[in-house]
């Protein structure tokens, strides 16, 4: 059995980072792979209980929860079978498990909650990957149409999940034309076009209150040096 209880430890994390370097998000990431975990935890109390604690394990590391996953995991490590436990683990494994569940329960509640139904990048997140890219790409374009064009494919995907994603997408991506002074006036005529109709309520709570703020500061901003070119 410890081969076991390692194993699925091991293959769980594994699954996530490989979804991850098919370029999703964390939280797509994670969801992608609870999904693919989903019959696996209804074997017994041990897959049950390494399941919940890997995929909260994660959550730890997020800068958001989603609600139902919250709710799903703290249900599904509170309400384990201990003396079904018991006799699926080494007596070593069972305090392990329980120690690792506690740490997860524990940790859990002071993650902030997502209530918003979208898998996708959060705020922050989105603008790092796209600032990221960018740096990478630069150098290798030969004009500004090129620029443009590379990574809105990049992000191609993303623009089409949701608001919130394509508005930041699209905004980081104006900021940095404008910090590098790379001139593409059609591409910035569009983006501009598209802030301007921007309506922050549209993106409901795919953003914090604190990230529509933010993100209004950074429109207005771009708008303001675009009008100025």
């Amino acid at each position: 059995m410890k081969r076991n209880y390692e194993a699925l430890f091991g293959a769980f994390y594994e699954r996530y980072f490989d979804f991850k370097s098919e370029k999703m998000s964390d939280a797509e990431a994670l969801v992608c792979t609870s999904e693919a975990y989903f019959g696996i935890q209804r074997r017994g109390e041990m897959e049950k209980a390494v399941v919940n604690i890997a995929e909260g394990r994660i959550y730890l590391t997020h800068s958001k929860i989603f609600i139902k996953a919250k709710e799903k995991i703290v249900e599904a490590l509170s309400s384990l079978d201990l003396q079904k436990l018991q006799l699926e683990t080494t007596p070593d494994e069972y305090q392990d498990i329980l120690e690792r569940r506690d740490m997860v329960l524990d940790g859990i509640e002071s993650i902030p909650v997502d209530y918003s139904p979208y898998t996708r990048w959060y705020y922050y997140e989105m603008e790092e990957e796209v600032k990221n890219y960018f740096g990478i790409v630069i150098n290798d374009m030969k004009n500004a149409s090129e620029l443009i064009e590379d990574v809105m494919g990049r992000f191609e995907r993303e623009c089409r999940s949701t608001l919130s994603e394509r508005i930041v997408v699209k905004t980081t991506l104006a900021e940095l034309l404008i910090r590098h002074g790379i001139k593409a006036e059609g591409e910035f005529l569009k983006i501009k076009s598209e802030l301007e109709q921007f309506d922050l309520s549209e993106v409901g709570q795919q953003l914090t209150e604190s990230e529509k703020s933010d993100l209004y500061i950074r429109i207005k901003e771009v708008l303001s040096k675009l009008n100025n070119l």
